[in-house]
């Protein structure tokens, strides 16, 4: 997750050393003067003051407008750096990988609308941030963005945000029929392993709970690409009991050649402790 946010400069959060005074502002006003060259001592100050809001130490109450400023600013690359740096902050406190418990970020409205305007931008890590953003959010991903999604899973020109925005559909916990269509379509579409494996890939996180959908998961199990068959199992672990058809396509891939290499001793494995979860259900 944190590699594909791009920002310009590298945290250094676990060796950070001391919390320096400043506001997400002051940030955006190093990125608006120096721009995509940010000089080693504009970097430097970038840490410090990202450090504390990005550990939860330090919260992003009076700081929206200036991050809304940043999204909608005139320069790509700050309106960019925004983005990052919020779904920085968003994902690490979501997670709680500095921040015991996890907490969500609730966004106002009128950041959430320029966070969704930013779908529409030019520069593919921007819109994948967008979306990230608002799959993270407190409240997650409001359904009535369901077909504006769709339509970037299936149309998208760069390969990840296409990823992102199928994921944040599979978020939404009662998918619209459109949605479940979309899978449907998707799983069905066995020549195209990218589409099918993103599918799949998101359902690792969200179980679908359509039968017609969880039937066509279960079916990709005999699909001979690694990487779908791969994601297919994890999809049937995480959907659980309604998966339990899978046990015996599961079986056959338990024992499938054991001379075979090593990718295929991993499927396995894999099936194996599918079989197990599914079995104690």
């Amino acid at each position: 997750m944190l590699r594909v946010l791009r920002l310009i400069v590298f945290f250094g959060l676990a060796t950070a050393t001391a919390e320096a005074q400043g506001t997400l502002s002051e940030i955006f006003s190093i990125l608006r003067t120096e721009g995509p060259t940010v000089s080693a001592s504009g970097q430097a100050r970038v840490r410090q003051i990202l450090e504390p809001y990005a550990t939860g130490k330090k919260d992003l109450d009076g700081e929206w407008q200036s991050i809304n400023d940043a999204l909608s600013d005139s320069s790509p690359f700050v309106r960019d750096q925004a983005g990052a740096a919020l779904a920085t902050i968003v994902y690490l406190s979501s997670t709680g990988v500095y921040a015991n418990p996890p907490r969500l970020i609730r966004l106002p409205d009128s950041t959430r609308d320029v966070v969704i305007q930013r779908f529409g931008e030019s520069k593919a890590n921007l819109r994948g941030n967008a979306i990230r953003i608002i799959t993270m959010m407190a409240g997650g991903v409001p359904p009535g963005l369901a077909p504006q999604l769709i339509q970037i899973a299936k149309a998208d020109v760069d390969g990840e945000v296409r990823g992102v925005a199928i994921g944040a559909l599979a978020s939404i916990p009662f998918p619209a029929a459109e949605t479940t269509e979309f899978w449907i379509q998707s799983l069905n579409n066995v020549p195209n392993k990218e589409l099918r494996g993103k599918v799949l890939n998101s359902f690792r996180f969200y179980a679908p709970a359509d039968p017609r959908v969880i039937a066509l998961v279960i079916e990709a199990l005999k699909d001979m690409d690694y990487f779908v068959r791969q994601e297919a199992i994890a999809a049937v672990i995480k959907i659980g009991k309604p998966a339990a058809a899978a046990i015996p396509l599961l079986n056959e891939i338990r024992d499938g050649d054991a001379s075979a290499d090593e990718r295929s001793q991993a499927m396995r494995m894999n099936a194996e402790g599918a079989i197990r979860i599914l079995s104690r259900q």
